[in-house]
This record gives C-alpha cells, structure tokens and sequence, in this order.
C-alpha cells in the first residue's frame, strides 16, 4: 500500500478512509544543527519515524510540516511563532478529522517545549470548543514517553544534535551527514548546554520582578549550538534507535487505536480525576 496521503489520489484516500481512519502527522523544524547536520535534521528524523510506524500500523503519513519555533538565533534558523504553529496544526488537524480521520497521531521531529507546550494545550482547547472534534484520539509520540532507551539518552545529557539525532541521520540520510566538518563550542560552552539545553537563552529584566516579561536572546558566545555528544554517533546506533522506537511504540498504539474504535461505539471513555496526572497530560 501507499504510505504518503501526499502521493494519494482523492479517489485512493476516500477508499482508505472506509477501511482505516489512522492517519500519522510528523512535524519538523529548520533550525541550527551544528556544522555535522543540515538544518533539516527535525524533519528527516520525524519523517523516518512516522513512515516506520505506518508501515507497522498498516496506515498512512501526512506530509510533514517543516516549520515551527525553534528559539535559535544561528544563520539558516527559522523560528514561526509558537501561537502561529499551534493554529496551524489545529486546522491541518480540525480538517484531517472532519473528512474522516479519527486516530490523528502526531510525530514532533522536534522537541523545544515552547512548542510543545503551546500546541498540546491548543488543540485540548480546540476539542473544548468544537464537539465535531470530541470524536477524534488525537496523540504525541514522542519516543521517551514509550522507550526507556530513549530516555536514558536524555538522562545522559544528550539533547540537541548529538549523539541520538546524528545516529539517525547517520543511518537513514547518510549523504547529508558532514561528520568531517564535526565542532563544539568551547568546553565551557559545551558543557552548559549538556547540564541545561536552555541556557543558550539568556534572559534579562529591569526590575529583577517575577511579574516582569523578560527579554531573551541566544548567548552570542554560542556559535555552534550542539547539546550533546555527537562524537559517540554512529549509523548502527541509529538502527538500533530505530528498531527500538517501532518496538516499543506500536504495540501500546495499537492498543490505544482499539480503545479508540471501541469508545467510540460505546460511549466508554477514561475519566482522568487524578491532579498529578492533569497536570502530566499538559507536557
């Protein structure tokens, strides 16, 4: 079967949708990588996963959106704002679901939480308003949520262009990897940005008042931008991260659909009364 809605005729989508209403969007980002990744790293690694799992689910992908906030001011950067993404998502969305999608599973190819936080929150909002969409599952995949190997990348402090993102390239676009133009910032530089990948913000007030907005740039001592340790990638690292991400991803997605399918038919649904997991469902 075809994978990519974009290839799809309107006739070969009308007849998917009496069959399957599973449909995987993948969104990206054009942003500073290093002087090793190209600027379109987010979207790649978002779309090489999305594809993997559809394969797996036996679904389609929307084509992936390749803008959304970054914060990096480096040359090649496009920051959107993250208001402006949300409502771009929400409507890409609101339209999946009202010619029939119902099971709308989002792959975030990039994980700045400024967009994150804003889009969850959106279109939570959106299913608020608008009851044509209370029908609808609509989920984030991100693969720390599913993987513990994920997240032990992250508890060792790999975060942005490191060693998980340049794997992944390394395995699935090879030709676009530049690991001979490889550089840090300096080890001061380098190390901030492993313990906190926010500190290449740096903020600054009048009043020193928490009630004040605050003015934030990019550190200009960061020339850069990597948050990890790129030196420790490698492609078969970047299979295994692969084949672990489809691993433990699909059997709980498919299990998610069931229920979806089933609660809709039914009625059922999972009250969610507990504060601490309120507050988990807003990340």
């Amino acid at each position: 079967m075809k994978h990519a809605m974009g290839d799809m005729s309107v006739k070969e989508v009308r007849e998917y949708l009496k069959e399957n209403q599973t449909i995987i969007f993948p969104y990206g980002v054009v942003e500073q990588h290093g002087y090793h990744l190209p600027l379109s790293t987010d979207i790649h690694n978002a779309e090489v996963l999305a594809y993997a799992l559809a394969e797996e689910l036996g679904c389609i992908v929307a084509p992936c959106l390749n803008y959304c906030f970054s914060g990096g001011m480096l040359p090649g950067t496009i920051n959107v704002k993250p208001n402006n993404f949300s409502n771009m998502v929400c409507d890409i969305v609101e339209s999946l679901v009202l010619q029939g999608f119902l099971n709308i599973l989002i792959v975030p190819g990039h994980g700045g939480s400024e967009s994150l936080l804003h889009l969850k929150e959106s279109l939570r909002i959106q299913k608020w308003l608008n009851p044509a969409l209370h029908k609808a599952m609509i989920l984030f995949l991100r693969r720390n949520d599913f993987s513990e190997r994920a997240k032990q990348s992250l508890d060792e402090h790999d975060w942005h262009a490191g060693k998980a993102e340049t794997s992944m390239i390394l395995a699935n676009r090879p030709h676009l990897a530049m690991i001979d133009q490889l550089e840090m910032d300096t080890p001061e530089i380098a190390e901030l940005l492993r313990e906190d990948p926010d500190a290449y913000q740096k903020r600054t007030t009048f009043s020193g008042l928490r009630a004040e907005v605050c003015n934030t740039v990019q550190r200009p001592e960061i020339q850069v931008g990597v948050m990890g340790y790129p030196e420790k990638a490698s492609a078969e690292i970047g299979r295994l991260n692969l084949e672990d991400a489809v691993k433990t991803m699909v059997p709980p997605l498919k299990k998610a659909i069931e229920m979806a399918e089933e609660g809709r038919k039914t009625g059922k649904r999972i009250e969610i009364i507990d504060n601490e997991k309120l507050k988990m469902l807003k990340l």
